[in-house]
């Protein structure tokens, strides 16, 4: 009961603050380049991992680092990828037409749209692997956006990727050349993890009372989070605020004489009413892996989280057939189900990543 409310709390917490002034600094950049420099870039993408969501980063970015002025269209805000994938292309059309539609009401005394005073709404696209399938056709709707937004530099373009989706997404139809202005989230170094999840560990501190009753080994009633394996945590996460979470909270354990008489629910307030240990940051292991798995995770990886269905068109071969893989891989814990479908179990990502590297498998970290 516990973890499944400190799995969602830490799921909720900050995003942390270097991922927010990178892209705040890189995103004002591009706007303000876009709105004095009639050549300049008009798009800008973000670079994330398959397991890290950019959905509350982008919220707060948007939020404090959009200029004055600039009109912000999220035209197709989709959380999962469109059921019909041969419609995409069709929607960022429908999409594209509602944009100008608006634009055009808000402003009709300007004739030329291309110039620099008319440059001020921001169209945000959902993550470009939501917006393909690597089957046959599937990636018509990048295509689209691709050669669009070359032609549309009255608007500026926002648009996040996994890099897994990108690598493939370039050598397909080479939008590198077409999307030039990038930024990565940057990798979580040991002093950015500590001063993000100590704030999140203190607050799961027990009250004072109880804190006296339950000291720890040294003899003092407060847990030293500072000295903690930061270190080993930054190494072993590669930096991703995604996998540090997952992993430290893998680091949390209740000792047996620890454990209350009467489990209380934490739904009503932070502290847990009972000491946790932090122990040493770990990779779980990965069971043994047939060839179909590799097909299975990678597809994953490239596409983010999606249906048992899509993932069945993708890999070309019968839903129930996947599905098999499926669930033992979930009965491993590599892969999660939650409302958005199948993804990749962020603890398990830097050993996937090798796993699939040594297997010839193009991947986002090459």
């Amino acid at each position: 009961m516990w973890w499944v409310s400190l799995r969602r709390r830490l799921a909720d917490w900050a995003v942390p603050d270097p991922y927010v002034t990178t892209v705040e600094k890189q995103l004002s950049e591009a706007i303000d380049n876009w709105q004095t420099d009639p050549e300049a870039s008009n798009n800008l993408v973000l670079f994330s991992s398959p397991v890290d969501d950019t959905d509350a980063l982008l919220e707060r970015v948007i939020q404090s680092a959009i200029p004055e002025g600039i009109e912000v269209r999220q035209p197709l805000s989709w959380h999962q990828r469109p059921e019909d994938v041969q419609s995409i292309a069709e929607q960022f059309r429908q999409a594209l037409a509602d944009v100008q539609a608006e634009a055009k009401d808000i402003d009709t005394e300007v004739d030329d749209p291309d110039t620099l005073a008319q440059r001020r709404v921001m169209i945000v696209m959902p993550p470009l692997e939501q917006c393909f399938l690597r089957c046959i056709g599937g990636w018509q709707g990048v295509e689209w956006l691709r050669d669009t937004v070359g032609q549309q530099p009255q608007y500026f373009w926002l648009i996040r990727c996994n890099t897994w989706a990108w690598g493939f997404l370039n050598r397909v139809c080479q939008v590198g050349a077409y999307f030039n202005c990038q930024v990565r989230l940057p990798e979580l170094d040991k002093a950015q993890l500590a001063s993000w999840l100590i704030p999140f560990a203190q607050r799961l501190q027990t009250e004072t009372d109880n804190q006296a009753e339950t000291k720890d080994e040294d003899g003092d009633g407060e847990r030293d989070f500072e000295d903690w394996s930061w270190g080993t945590l930054a190494d072993l996460s590669m930096g991703s605020a995604a996998v540090a979470k997952a992993l430290w909270l893998q680091s949390l354990r209740l000792r047996e004489i620890d454990w209350p008489e009467t489990i209380v629910a934490l739904e009503d307030h932070w502290p847990v009413p009972v000491p946790l240990q932090q122990l040493a940051p770990t990779l779980p292991g990965l069971p043994d892996l047939e060839a179909e798995d590799n097909y299975v995770i990678h597809a994953l990886m490239l596409h983010g989280p999606m249906s048992r269905s899509h993932l069945a068109l993708s890999l070309g071969q019968g839903e129930s057939v996947v599905q098999v893989r499926v669930q033992m891989l979930r009965q491993a814990g590599v892969i999660q189900v939650n409302h958005q479908g199948l993804s990749i179990a962020p603890a398990h990502y830097p050993k996937l990543c090798a796993q699939l590297s040594n297997n010839n498998f193009l991947t986002g970290e090459d």
